[in-house]
């Protein structure tokens, strides 16, 4: 059954109809395990999974799930896996696993039937999506909406996990010169042809490791990529196994490599108060259930953000003189809680909040000292508070220059500042170089985020962030 074209010439999607039970148990690589039973991975998800470190506690989605070894061995390891998949049959196989699992990690999973396009989930629901052996499956026009989906639910500093194969590179450069090689050499005849039954039909996209980097970051991700071979259904001598150890290392490997393997995360960009608030949502990273704590957030866009995680209660709070309303901390329409109240006094019981943060706020108060101890008092051990505030090493020009400051703050200053408060600082940064022609220029800045690792212009961005930690845990 070949693919077809719609009314506007865009191809349409894969059937799932193809994507049978006997696709999934006779060719889709890894079913002899399967079908064994046994509780082995194939080693391609074996290496994503490691590849997105610790998933304890962590919510994941296994996007494509297929028949679900993937998303049930993260909920082995303690995440809260979510698999998802268009195809009937691959569900029903990946249920009849889960139903092998003991009743503990069973609990944290779930099968969704849907469409990688439209994703049922609200954002920032999950810290680390997979896409294994599910990339080649989509028609780019598809792919660029699937990745738009996955940059949606993920939760700051979440993170992507690729596998795709083949390498195009390996069939149109690699494998003919292995198979020449060995006819000259070994008097050897190799295959002409190494592809599978189904791969003419379902793969509508195979990817080189040039082109998945620049589908990935045309997407807004930042992404390294990684050739990958693994060796499945071969019993290679131990000279054969030498060799391929020579081959499968870079960069020979990019072209003799069978598959490719990708980490991505979203990366920043836009003008200066996306970045900014990008930059925050990194550092506060606040997971599923957590209490956020905004401190003179004047613009709302942070609490906008914020609000739109799944699962993370957001409180603003302005200086003024606290109302009526303001106690009854009536829900906001964006989704967060807005009060007026002063700030050295907080209405809120100690070890209240998983995080707080402040923007330019700290700058124009009479007593920055007094107002980070009541800021501590409300975050709970091994919780964050984030600043934000002009940096005094800048020398530029503000594009938007604002009131004048009752403090100035560099970066040693404001380190202090917060250690002798008792928190542990565990980053600080700046952001926007000071490049002398910020307010000539208001489109998108992310190129000076290369700038500003340089050791010249590290410390002399216009804005100075710090996150730092309340002792007693992590």
């Amino acid at each position: 059954m070949a693919n077809r074209d719609n009314e506007q010439g865009i191809p349409e999607p894969v059937s799932p109809e193809l994507y049978t039970r006997e696709y999934f148990t006779t060719d889709c690589e890894g079913h002899h395990l399967f079908l064994e039973g046994t509780a082995e991975i194939p080693e391609r998800i074996q290496e994503a999974l490691e590849a997105a470190g610790d998933l304890a506690g962590k919510w994941v989605l296994d996007l494509g799930c297929g028949r679900g070894e993937l998303t049930c061995e993260a909920a082995a390891r303690g995440a809260h896996a979510v698999g998802i998949d268009y195809s009937q049959a691959a569900l029903e196989l990946a249920q009849a696993l889960l139903d092998t699992l003991d009743p503990e990690p069973r609990d944290r999973v779930e099968f969704v039937a849907s469409d990688a396009k439209g994703l049922p989930f609200p954002d920032g629901s999950f810290d680390v999506v997979f896409m294994v052996d599910v990339y080649e499956h989509l028609h780019p026009h598809e792919i660029e909406s699937t990745l738009a989906e996955i940059k949606r639910v993920l939760r700051p500093r979440g993170k992507l996990i690729v596998h795709t194969g083949p390498n195009t590179w390996f069939y149109r450069y690699g494998y003919p010169l292995v198979r020449e090689t060995a006819r000259l050499l070994l008097r050897r005849e190799l295959p002409e042809d190494l592809r599978g039954q189904y791969d003419d039909i379902m793969h509508v996209n195979e990817q080189s490791p040039l082109s998945l980097r620049h589908g990935l970051r045309q997407a807004g991700f930042k992404a390294a990529v990684r050739p990958r071979s693994f060796f499945v259904g071969m019993n290679p001598n131990r000279w054969e196994r030498a060799v391929m150890r020579i081959l499968f290392t870079r960069p020979a490997a990019y072209i003799f490599c069978t598959s490719l393997m990708a980490e991505a995360r979203p990366e920043e960009g836009g003008r200066e108060a996306q970045l900014r608030v990008n930059r925050v949502l990194r550092m506060m990273a606040p997971p599923r259930g957590s209490r956020v704590l905004l401190l003179g957030e004047s613009e709302g866009m942070l609490a906008h953000r914020l609000s739109h995680l799944a699962e993370v209660d957001v409180t603003w709070m302005e200086p003024g003189k606290e109302s009526a309303a303001g106690q009854a901390a009536s829900p906001h329409q964006g989704g967060y809680t807005r009060k007026q109240g002063d700030l050295y006094a907080l209405p809120f019981a100690d070890s209240h909040f998983d995080a707080a943060a402040a923007q330019f706020t700290l700058e124009y108060l009479e007593s920055p000292e007094r107002a980070i101890a009541e800021w501590s008092r409300v975050i709970k051990e091994g919780g964050l508070l984030v600043l934000v505030v002009h940096n005094g090493l800048f020398k530029g020009w503000e594009q938007r220059p604002g009131p004048r400051p009752l403090n100035s703050f560099t970066p040693g200053v404001l380190v202090r500042l917060v250690e002798d408060a008792g928190l542990i600082v565990e980053e600080t940064s700046t952001l926007i170089p000071d490049l002398r022609f910020p307010a000539l220029y208001r489109g998108d800045l992310d190129f000076s985020l290369t700038l500003e690792r340089l050791p010249f212009l590290s410390k002399k961005g216009s804005l100075l962030f710090l996150r730092a930690r309340k002792e007693g845990g992590r």
